[in-house]
């Protein structure tokens, strides 16, 4: 295997909490409205089994690029680079929709998924905000949006429905249950939402626990985990991962692992990525 196919097979990780000792700018050509350069970026995961894929942390605060003394910041964006989905961190804001004029008022814990190309207007409080990022493109447009879909990681609908999918040479399984927030992407295959296990959950142990083999076949998953433990083994080469809530989890499309929820519970965001086309 050369170096590249190798690096889109690696399990990347991070954590909420990460703070290297440089950050990076963001800088990006907004096609309505010209150079931009606000707050600053640190990226976990660079790449992708497909498409365009990319996910780390945002901040703004007091010295940092385009935010006001008070750290609070005024951000202009239409998501040119692709869907962009979120969780806020930390901090509050406000995100107007330009073609509608809706307001929405969200703060830690919100889930926000801005369609590629649509135009929003960010009023970030004073003083810092910080998020979770995954930037996904692909080169088959599907769908065209015209609203933010807004959501958050303490939903708990009146239903839930367990996790099926078709394991390459094992077949249908069904392990966790999940909400989702969006299932289909302005290009290629996209699902975000929130996925969870525990006792009386679909695959799931009298303790809450749950094993599974999972190489996930719908696409690249980015997670961010957000109750629980969890260990993950590849099965090619034996590799362990421990993760604990506030990890930041990458499985490339195709990679089988073993997953390991730790009893009593697990909860997780994911956003999953694949640039093909669902079948």
């Amino acid at each position: 295997m050369n170096q590249d196919a190798a690096a889109l097979r690696t399990i990347h990780r991070g954590n909420r909490n990460q703070n290297p000792p440089e950050w990076t700018p963001f800088e990006w050509n907004d096609p309505l409205h010209g150079l931009q350069a606000k707050g600053e970026v640190t990226v976990i995961v660079p790449e992708g089994s497909s498409g365009e894929l990319a996910a780390g942390l945002w901040r703004t605060g007091h010295h940092i690029a385009g935010c006001d003394a008070d750290g609070s910041c005024t951000v202009v964006y239409s998501a040119p680079l692709g869907d962009e989905t979120m969780v806020l961190l930390e901090g509050t804001a406000r995100i107007t929709e330009t073609l509608t004029g809706k307001v929405h008022q969200v703060g830690a814990g919100s889930i926000i998924s801005n369609p590629k190309g649509v135009d929003l207007h960010w009023a970030i409080d004073g003083p810092f905000l910080k998020k979770f990022w995954v930037m996904w493109n692909s080169p088959h447009p599907v769908h065209q949006y015209d609203h933010l879909f807004v959501s958050s990681i303490h939903d708990n609908p009146a239903s839930w429905r367990p996790f099926e999918w078709d394991e390459p040479g094992i077949g249908l399984q069904a392990a966790g249950e999940l909400h989702l927030v969006r299932d289909q992407g302005s290009t290629g295959t996209y699902l975000c939402g929130l996925w969870r296990t525990g006792p009386g959950v679909a695959g799931c142990e009298t303790d809450g626990s749950l094993t599974a083999r999972y190489s996930a076949p719908l696409g690249d998953e980015t997670s961010l985990l957000l109750e629980g433990a969890v260990q993950v083994v590849r099965e090619d080469t034996g590799e362990r991962f421990d993760f604990v809530a506030g990890d930041i989890i990458c499985l490339p499309k195709d990679v089988p692992v073993r997953w390991t929820s730790c009893a009593p519970f697990v909860k997780k965001f994911f956003v999953i990525t694949n640039a093909e086309l669902p079948l």
